[in-house]
């Protein structure tokens, strides 16, 4: 009896691990995530202050990471979006924002999955850990 509850635990500590691992990830991911979200919900407020700026002010434009060049705003009407494989298109403020927008529902929904995801983990890691508990414990 006893050798069929080391290997029990063996197995179910096998199951623990992969299960750490797997929480480990979604959690790298969810975590991954809520910054994009968070970016894009600032890119939402960016474009909502974008509806005061005159043309002809002078903006800072973002040549690298804290690097900023100082230049002049000729359109305050249209901008320029990429959607995606290297592919820029001409928008304007109202239809950027719908990209912008539909971006952050289709983030949203993905975080609802994961942190779905997570708790089914969880759940079933906490389930394994109690019954390893109570093998060790006979």
């Amino acid at each position: 009896m006893a050798e069929n509850n080391e290997k029990r635990l063996q197995k179910l500590y096998m199951q623990s691990q992969v299960l750490e691992h797997h929480i480990k990830h979604m959690q790298q991911q969810a975590a991954a995530l809520n910054a994009q979200l968070v970016e894009l919900l600032g890119a939402m407020q960016s474009l909502e202050d974008f509806k005061t700026v005159k043309p002809g002010t002078e903006i800072l434009v973002p040549i690298s990471s804290g690097v900023y060049a100082k230049a002049e705003l000729k359109d305050t009407e249209n901008l320029v979006v990429n959607v995606g494989a290297g592919t820029s298109v001409k928008k304007n403020l109202g239809d950027t924002k719908k990209i912008v927008e539909s971006q952050v529902d289709e983030m949203k929904k993905i975080q609802e999955q994961i942190l779905v995801e997570l708790d089914k983990l969880t759940t079933q890691a906490a389930l394994i850990e109690r019954e390893m508990g109570k093998i060790a414990s006979e």
